[in-house]
C-alpha cells in the first residue's frame, strides 16, 4: 500500500471511531437525561394521582374500592381527574380498573412493590413503550395497588430519528473527510513522490538531478538533504569520471613519450648496426641516442619522484622567508641569464614550515614553466596576510608569457599534460613539472591556484600558514 492510501485509511478510521464513540456518548447521553426528566415526571404524577385516591378513600370511605369490585361504584370517574394513564389492581391483582388498552397483563408487576415505595419500569404495550410508575396506596385497612403509565414511545422515536440524521452527518461527513483527507495526502506526499521519481532518474545515470526546496517542514528538510546528496554523488561520480579520465590520458600520453625516444633510438642504433658509417656520421647517431635516453632518464626520474610525494611523509622545518627567497633567486640566477630572463624578488619577512628541497622544486618548476611560455620578465612577490583562518604568507609568480587559455587550467596539474605539446617537447617537456609542484603544495597544505586570460601571461598564486617576524 502506498503512503499517501495509508495515510487515508489511518486517518480515516482514527476519525471514524472518534466520530462513532462520541455520536454514540451523546446520543446515549441525551436518551438518558430525556428517560431521567421522563421518569421524574411520571413519579409526580404518580404522587399525585396517589393524592386523588387517598383523598376519594376519606370521603367516600374505606370500603369504596370493595364497593367497586362488586360493581356498585364507578371508578372511571376518579380516574379522570388523574395525569396519565391509570389502573387500579386489587390486592389480589384482579383489575378493578384500567385505562390501558384492553389485554394488558400486570401479573409479576408487583413483585417488589412495598408500601411507601414507588416503583417504575418500562412495558411495551401494543407496539408502544409506557413508562409505569406504582406502588401501594392504603387507607386505615383498605389497600389498593395503582399504576400510572406515561407512552414515552416519542423519546423512542426521537432517538431513532437522531440516530438517523446523525448516520446522514456521518456520511457526509465521512465523504467530505476523504476529501480533505485525500488532498492532504496529496500536499504531504508530493515533494515524497518527487523525490521518489529523482531517485529513479539517479539510479537511471542522471545525477544532476534535484528536487524543488521550500518551507522548513521536515519533508522540506529532507529535499534539501536529497538535494545535498544528489550534488556529492553527481560531483564524485565527475570526479570519478575525471580521475579514469586522467588515467587514461597518463597511459596513453606516457606511451606517447615513451615512443618518440625509443623510435629514435631504435632507429639510430639500427642505422649504426647495418650501415658503415663515417666517425661524424657514428658521433651525431650516438648523440641523438643519448640526448633520447637522457630524455627518457629524466622522464623516469619524474615519474619516481611523483610516486615518491605520494607515498612518503615529509618533515617540515621552519624557516624565514626572506633568507629562503634570497636563497632560490641566487641558485636560479644562472638559468635566468642563459634563457635572458628577468627576475624580480621582492618578500615580506615571516616564518614559514617548508622542506627546503621539496620547495626549492617547486619554485624551480614555476620559473622553468614561465620560461617554456617565453617569459621575459618574472615577478615573485611573498607578502603577509591576515585572514580569518588566521595568518598566511601568499607567494605570487607573475610572468608575461603565452599564458593559458582559461578552459586548460584546471587540467595543467596532470600528469603528462600540456597546453602546446610542440613547443614543450622541443624544450624537453613532458608535462609532469606542475603536477609535482601541486603535489609539493598539498605536502606543505595549501593548493596551486592559477590564473590567466590566455594571452598576456600567467600568476601562480600559494598561501601557506607564517607567523609574523
Amino acid at each position: 500500500m502506498k503512503l499517501g492510501a495509508k495515510i487515508i485509511v489511518s486517518i480515516m478510521i482514527f476519525f471514524s471511531v472518534i466520530f462513532l464513540f462520541g455520536g454514540y456518548v451523546l446520543i446515549s447521553y441525551f436518551y438518558e437525561v430525556t428517560m431521567e426528566r421522563e421518569v421524574e415526571g411520571a413519579i409526580e404524577q404518580y404522587q399525585y394521582n396517589k393524592f386523588v385516591v387517598q383523598a376519594n378513600l376519606i370521603t367516600r370511605g374505606e370500603n369504596w374500592f370493595a364497593g367497586a369490585a362488586d360493581g356498585q361504584y364507578d371508578i372511571s370517574s376518579m380516574a379522570s381527574d388523574m395525569n396519565g394513564t391509570v389502573a387500579f389492581l386489587a390486592a389480589d391483582g384482579s383489575v378493578l380498573f384500567s385505562g390501558f388498552p384492553s389485554k394488558t397483563e400486570f401479573s409479576g408487576l408487583f413483585a417488589d412493590v412495598e408500601q411507601d415505595m414507588v416503583n417504575y419500569r418500562f412495558m411495551k404495550i401494543n407496539n408502544r413503550t409506557f413508562l409505569l410508575t406504582m406502588g401501594i396506596v392504603v387507607h386505615g385497612d383498605a389497600g389498593v395497588y395503582l399504576i400510572t403509565g406515561v407512552d414515552v414511545e416519542r423519546i423512542q422515536e426521537q432517538q431513532a430519528q437522531i440516530i438517523r440524521k446523525f448516520g446522514v452527518v456521518y456520511a457526509m461527513a465521512v465523504g467530505i473527510g476523504i476529501f480533505l483527507i485525500f488532498g492532504i495526502s496529496f500536499f504531504i506526499t508530493r515533494p515524497i513522490k518527487q523525490l521518489t521519481a529523482a531517485t529513479k532518474k539517479i539510479a537511471g545515470g542522471n545525477y544532476g538531478e534535484h528536487v524543488t526546496e521550500g518551507g522548513s517542514d521536515e519533508v522540506s528538510q529532507l529535499a534539501r538533504n536529497f538535494n545535498r546528496m544528489a550534488q556529492a554523488v553527481d560531483e564524485k561520480v565527475q570526479e570519478l569520471s575525471d580521475s579514469a579520465r586522467q588515467k587514461e590520458d597518463f597511459v596513453a600520453n606516457f606511451a606517447h613519450e615513451l615512443k618518440t625516444p625509443l623510435t629514435s633510438i631504435i632507429g639510430y642504433a639500427d642505422r649504426i648496426y647495418k650501415k658503415e658509417l663515417s666517425r661524424e656520421e657514428q658521433k651525431k647517431a650516438a648523440l641523438y641516442i643519448w640526448n633520447e635516453g637522457m630524455r627518457l632518464e629524466a622522464l623516469s626520474l619524474k615519474l619516481m619522484d611523483l610516486t615518491i610525494l605520494n607515498h612518503k611523509e615529509f618533515c617540515l622545518q621552519e624557516v624565514k622567508t626572506d633568507i629562503l627567497f634570497q636563497e632560490l633567486t641566487a641558485d636560479v640566477e644562472y638559468l635566468m641569464d642563459a634563457k635572458g630572463t628577468s627576475l624580480d624578488c621582492t618578500v615580506e619577512p615571516a616564518y614559514i614550515e617548508v622542506e627546503y628541497d621539496l620547495f626549492k622544486t617547486l619554485f624551480l618548476n614555476l620559473l622553468d614553466n614561465a620560461i617554456k611560455a617565453g617569459a621575459k620578465h618574472i615577478q615573485v612577490t611573498g607578502v603577509v596576510e591576515k585572514m580569518a583562518e588566521g595568518t598566511y604568507f601568499t607567494m605570487l609568480v607573475k610572468d608575461d608569457g603565452n599564458g593559458i587559455p582559461k578552459q586548460e587550467i584546471k587540467r595543467i596539474t596532470e600528469a603528462f599534460y600540456m597546453v602546446d605539446k610542440s613547443r614543450s617537447r622541443k624544450q624537453h617537456g613532458a608535462g609532469i613539472g606542475l603536477a609535482l609542484s601541486d603535489k609539493i603544495a598539498q605536502i606543505h597544505g595549501s593548493r596551486l591556484e592559477f590564473e590567466s586570460d590566455g594571452r598576456n601571461g600567467t600568476s601562480v598564486r600559494l598561501c601557506l600558514k607564517c607567523r609574523g617576524d
